[in-house]
């Protein structure tokens, strides 16, 4: 039982690429259209524009109509990189290799352990993503031991991140304010609205399974704290939930 007074109550996390090694299918996949197709590229520097591609039509759905991201945004930046490599590609039906994938998505080896320590401090786990519901669930699943508090998507709310409405519409759910909250990511992308909504960020700088290979974003607001793994994000919680161990310790 959480001990009321302690900070925080609750871990809010994103998903893809975060607790989930989502970039494993991008890049499986792109090998695939590489090798259909004959693209004199490297799968690092296919997958680098179609993420670009990605994260453009994201944030034009981010502050309008709810679209899927699977099933319109990348399939639509799947067509827009065909196009840039001179590629007669069809989009509609190469996405569904993407698709295929999705119930392969590995955990982090990290994810489940931290998130079963983290649970064990008292605090709440939150997992929300901008991927279908579907997938999310396939993700999920993988779990052995872990349940998490809340598991839901962009589409039952019916904004995209980083629009703060959506993260308003986890926290009214779970009955939270965001200063109850840290919320955990390794997009920057998600960071930005999670902090605009007045929530205390750890940005997570995985050193594998990174969807882009660029390391800086310049002209966004630093997050909180900056980590390389969850287990880092467990003794940040433990710190602030229970002091009196350190000073234990000191």
């Amino acid at each position: 039982m959480a001990i009321v007074g302690r900070w925080p109550r609750a871990i809010f996390y994103d998903s893809k690429t975060t607790l989930f090694d989502w970039a494993w299918s991008w890049r499986d996949a792109a090998q695939s259209y590489l090798d259909k197709y004959g693209i004199t590229a490297s799968v690092d520097d296919f997958v680098e524009r179609w993420v670009r591609n990605f994260e453009g039509y994201q944030r034009i759905a981010a502050f309008g109509q709810y679209t899927p991201i699977t099933g319109v945004s990348m399939k639509n930046a799947l067509a827009d990189t065909f196009r840039q490599y001179g590629v007669e590609g069809d989009a509609d039906t190469d996405i569904q290799v993407f698709e295929r994938l999705q119930e392969q998505v590995p955990l982090f080896p990290d994810t489940e352990e931290a998130l079963l320590a983290q649970q064990a401090l008292g605090v709440k786990i939150i997992i929300y993503s901008d991927v279908e519901a579907k997938y999310l669930r396939m993700y999920v699943e993988k779990f052995e031991h872990f349940q998490p508090d809340l598991v839901a998507t962009t589409d039952e709310a019916g904004y995209h991140k980083p629009n703060p409405w959506t993260y308003r519409w986890v926290l009214t759910k779970m009955g939270l304010e965001p200063r109850d909250v840290i919320y955990c990511a390794a997009p920057v992308f998600d960071i930005q609205g999670a902090m605009a909504t007045g929530m205390i960020a750890a940005h997570l700088r995985r050193k594998e399974g990174r969807l882009s290979r660029a390391t800086h974003t310049p002209g966004v607001m630093p997050a909180d704290y900056e980590i390389e793994s969850l287990h880092e994000l467990t003794t940040i919680v433990e710190f602030n939930r229970y002091p009196e161990r350190y000073q234990r310790k000191g």
